[in-house]
């Protein structure tokens, strides 16, 4: 019976390939994960401290490079200061297709779950976002949307600032 022997010089050129092979493997797998949709425009709107009032309309305007399938979504940062379990909004969206939004759509944000704790990310300011659909665009159109919210109380305290993110 015969033992084959391995220099070290040969066991390191294996090690050395397969941590290569580790490396591009994971490089593969980083490329895949990031193959998601890619921002095209992401901005928030500060909302005064004093509150965001029910006529104080958020606006957002941005203009498309590309004809695509856009995604649109809905960003809000709130504080514990919120007094309500939920934020009522209505969003209007006008692009060439539908210039002028015949009427908003309303959209309810869920600030605490069923035991009064606040939900969305982060402590002191949490984030929630809001998917808001698709929408086909051309290249070189405008999209403009409008938000405000549709709250009894009239000024709302712990809203600290209302974003838009449109991915492609």
């Amino acid at each position: 019976m015969s033992l084959k022997r391995t220099s070290p010089t040969s066991r390191n050129n294996q090690s050395s390939s397969l941590s290569k092979a580790l490396f591009l493997l994971a490089a593969m797998a980083l490329a895949v994960a990031s193959c998601g949709r890619l921002p095209v425009y992401s901005h928030y709107e500060h909302i005064s401290s004093d509150g965001w009032r029910r006529d104080d309309t958020v606006s957002f305007t941005t203009t498309v490079s590309d004809s695509a399938n856009y995604h649109l979504t809905l960003g809000l940062r709130a504080t514990n200061a919120y007094p309500y379990t939920q934020l009522k909004v209505n969003v209007d969206i006008a692009s060439p297709l539908t210039p002028r939004a015949s009427h908003s759509t309303p959209f309810i944000i869920n600030i605490t779950n069923p035991e009064g704790e606040m939900q969305g990310r982060g402590s002191t300011i949490r984030q929630y976002t809001v998917p808001l659909g698709d929408i086909v665009l051309s290249r070189n159109d405008t999209l403009t949307l409008s938000i405000h919210h549709a709250m009894s109380r009239f000024s709302l305290p712990g809203i600290a600032d209302i974003g838009l993110t449109v991915e492609q």
